[in-house]
């Protein structure tokens, strides 16, 4: 229960009236996950840290396709796709440019025995809201400001153009995290969101799942000199 400790820590602290992703006064609280990730039934006891307008508003727009993407994957559970059917087709009807610009490319393709649709991602705008995520995180279990994170998405495909040498390496590298002992950590609604982390030689690593289907990995860049920035 060491997390537990040291968010009793940080919220007693000096720091905790600054915000988690800078020195700024905290005059409000950000979600990690985003609120609008949890359904209505799944809202209660989650996860916040103190923050300043600015990083709880700046990124609401990357908040809102992150969300309406993950609940269309493959695999998600029904908590997901109910998600999916009541707030972003929601989404979609309040900004029809955005259901198009989404969907642009959409393509009928086989996995699993099963047709699905394909499309193209944003992956830029779904990594930027993992990383105020992992943020957010991270200040809660070890107090401290961390945002040059690499974020991994293994559930986004290649395209079928890419060599296989490219992807044969990629899965090779996400076996790699698979093998990690991570400990997971306690959150209220895990059916939504749960999370995980593992200590390595360089410091902490983050394991991500939204809805038991959209998976997650993080861990920090490292300089040219080898160490953390």
């Amino acid at each position: 229960m060491i997390y537990i400790q040291v968010e009793e820590l940080a919220m007693n602290s000096t720091p905790s009236k600054q915000c988690y992703a800078c020195t700024k006064p905290a005059t409000t609280k950000e979600h990690a996950p985003p609120f609008s990730f949890f359904p209505a039934g799944q809202r209660t006891n989650l996860i916040t840290v103190p923050s300043c307008p600015e990083h709880n508003n700046d990124n609401s727009k990357d908040v809102e396709y992150a969300r309406n993407v993950i609940s269309t994957m493959f695999g998600v559970n029904a908590i997901g796709e109910q998600l999916f059917a009541d707030k972003s087709i929601r989404s979609y009807d309040r900004s029809p440019a955005l259901m198009y610009k989404t969907f642009a490319d959409i393509r009928p393709v086989q996995l699993q025995g099963a047709t699905v649709g394909a499309f193209t991602v944003d992956t830029a705008r779904i990594a930027n809201v993992m990383s105020a995520c992992i943020t957010a995180l991270h200040f809660r279990e070890t107090g401290e400001r961390a945002s040059d994170w690499e974020i991994i998405l293994p559930n986004m495909a290649f395209q079928g153009d890419v060599p296989a040498e490219q992807t044969g390496a990629w899965y090779g590298f996400l076996s790699l995290f698979r093998q990690i002992p991570f400990q997971v950590q306690a959150t209220n609604s895990p059916e939504v969101f749960e999370f995980a982390i593992a200590e390595i030689p360089g410091g902490l690593v983050y394991s991500l799942r939204f809805y038991k289907g959209f998976l997650v990995f993080a861990f920090r860049r490292v300089t040219d000199g080898g160490g953390s920035q």
